[in-house]
């Protein structure tokens, strides 16, 4: 037939973007690495990308197809007290940096402006608490591992920096984790 392609005829591409990508990445051209880089390790950061581009982001306006019901009243810079990833008998201090209906990025204190701990958490199934709920039910506040060793006085530094901040209002935590464990024995 005059005009049509053959599966014989039509070339695939040397490599797909992907791959190009991985293979700088990995620098040995392959998809592993001894290292056993991975697309998770890669990552794509939105937050790294809108800043080093200069552009912004679209403004939750633009989705009006988004339920309204999946919006939250957390905002970001709120403060609130988070189960310890590592250490799941403490919790930590940590910042609100962006919500996604009931998504919320956080990060926790003491980090700086270091992204690359950043962890989401859904607030309905969460460990979350207002701050000052560790003090008032006898729970350990103690920083994660990673970042143990960064302050010598971790008192002094969350004194620091909890003056002025906002802390995510009780009621909006009010019934999140409670009853998801109860419903699940």
């Amino acid at each position: 037939m005059e005009g049509s392609l053959s599966a014989s005829s039509v070339r695939e591409p040397a490599s797909s973007p992907l791959e190009k990508q991985q293979s700088s990445v990995s620098g040995n051209g392959g998809l592993d690495s001894e290292e056993g880089s991975s697309l998770e390790e890669i990552g794509f950061n939105w937050g790294e990308y809108l800043e080093e581009t200069g552009a912004s982001a679209a403004p939750h306006t633009s989705f009006k197809h988004v339920e309204i019901s999946l919006q939250s009243n957390f905002q970001p810079g709120m403060k609130l007290e988070v189960a310890n990833k590592n250490n799941p008998d403490t919790y930590w201090v940590a910042t609100v940096i962006t919500t996604c209906g009931q998504l919320l990025l956080l990060r926790y204190c003491g980090y700086g402006e270091d992204r690359r701990a950043d962890f989401w958490c859904d607030v309905v199934i969460a460990d979350l608490h207002p701050v000052g709920w560790c003090t008032q039910n006898n729970k350990a506040l103690m920083p994660p591992d990673a970042i143990k060793e960064k302050y010598t006085d971790w008192t002094e530094f969350l004194i620091r920096d909890l003056t002025g901040s906002r802390t995510a209002p009780a009621n909006l935590l009010e019934g999140t984790s409670t009853s998801w464990l109860v419903s699940r024995e």
